[in-house]
């Protein structure tokens, strides 16, 4: 039996994140299978809903007509998904950059207090804990006001679960901190031996960058890789930012968290450590990855939250039109009805006034007889 189109839709925003890469290029039953089951959790609701076969059925189709791997594809397949409005566009964005301020206020405030206690020789405080719930405002209260329209909450800015930022920016920051030892160990390995510093994690990233830095002058110009136009100061503030992102548990959007490993990808690559750059790399191109699928998952959900609204709102206008239809043949009847009585009335009135009396009728009859 054909699939209906929204049910392929689902089945591919569902299994968008699954089937990438190699996995995008599977083809055979079996294979499909074994990667359905292996996230059988994850796509227990789908499954539930169509049906175990009937969803690696519909999986491999969008497979083999290579959805999944194409995004061009995917766009003439389901045009609605990819299509936002310029509106929409715009408070996305601003969301994003409210959010994006935000998060480097806070991790401002963390680089000054750890800069100033650097000055002074001291350690550095402990680390701070934030709330790691995402600020995500899904204000209902519109929605919930039955006396006005619903209004859709905004989806934006994109956030991923905490436990999933905290794992990504952790190993950035280890892959950095391995960068950073392997770069002292060649350049100044003398300051490593009076440290007693022996191994990467021996050592916190600040304390390496610091490092690097202020003796970036008596270093050879060629151990740093592609610097180019920006200063070296520069990348090593902005990959100090992801270091106080993971270890102060700064809640940030997947945007920011990307941003972040960006970052980590320019210090590395300019340590000419370019195996840790290329796994850095590949964290960004899967959390734009990510982004994207959920990006259309949200696009999905409000297409249909706002169909469900419309037609919610076109039963309201009609059981507005019958309420006004029924008080209306209600008046309507009324009327009648005393126009009825009033008809009644009048025959009966001349009916009374032109009747005889009784005595004249008793007289009349016996005059007949």
């Amino acid at each position: 039996m054909a699939q209906q189109p929204v049910d392929k839709r689902r089945v591919y925003l569902a299994c968008r994140g699954v089937f990438t890469g190699d996995k995008a290029h599977i083809r055979q039953l079996k294979k499909v299978r074994k990667v359905v089951e292996q996230h059988k959790a994850s796509l227990r609701t789908l499954i539930q809903d169509l049906g175990e076969e009937k969803t690696i059925e519909a999986v491999r189709d969008l497979l083999e007509r290579r959805i999944f791997e194409s995004e061009l594809r995917a766009k003439i397949e389901f045009p609605e998904l990819f299509h936002s409005s310029p509106k929409q566009e715009i408070q996305r964005e601003a969301s994003e950059i409210d959010a994006a301020r935000s998060a480097a206020e806070a991790i401002n405030e963390i680089a000054i207090v750890e800069e100033a206690e650097a000055d002074t020789d001291g350690e550095a405080g402990e680390a701070t804990v934030v709330n790691g719930n995402e600020a995500e405002s899904h204000d209902t209260a519109e929605a919930s006001n039955p006396m006005k329209p619903a209004v859709l909450p905004s989806l934006y800015p994109i956030f991923i679960p905490y436990k999933a930022q905290h794992l990504i920016l952790n190993e950035a920051q280890r892959l950095l901190e391995e960068s950073c030892f392997e770069f002292l160990q060649k350049w100044l390995p003398s300051t490593l031996e009076q440290k007693g510093w022996e191994c990467a994690s021996s050592i916190e990233l600040t304390k390496s960058m610091r490092l690097i830095a202020r003796n970036a002058a008596g270093i050879p110009k060629e151990a740093f890789i592609d610097l180019g136009n920006i200063p070296l100061e520069q990348i090593l503030f902005a990959a100090n930012e992801l270091r106080h992102s993971a270890v102060h548990r700064l809640p940030n959007t997947a945007r920011g968290i990307r941003d972040l490993c960006k970052s980590a990808v320019t210090l590395a690559t300019t340590l000419g450590d370019n195996i840790r750059a290329i796994k850095l790399e590949e964290m960004c191109h899967e959390l734009d990855d990510k982004m994207e699928t959920m990006k259309l998952n949200k696009n999905a959900l409000e297409i249909t939250a706002m169909a469900r609204l419309e037609e919610i709102k076109r039963q309201r206008e009609e059981l507005d039109r019958r309420e006004k239809e029924i008080v209306a043949q209600m008046v309507k009847e009324d009327r009648e009805n005393k126009a009825f009585m009033g008809v009644l009335l009048e025959e009966s009135v001349d009916r009374i006034l032109n009747e005889k009396p009784y005595a004249d009728e008793v007289a009349t009859e016996e005059q007949e007889e």
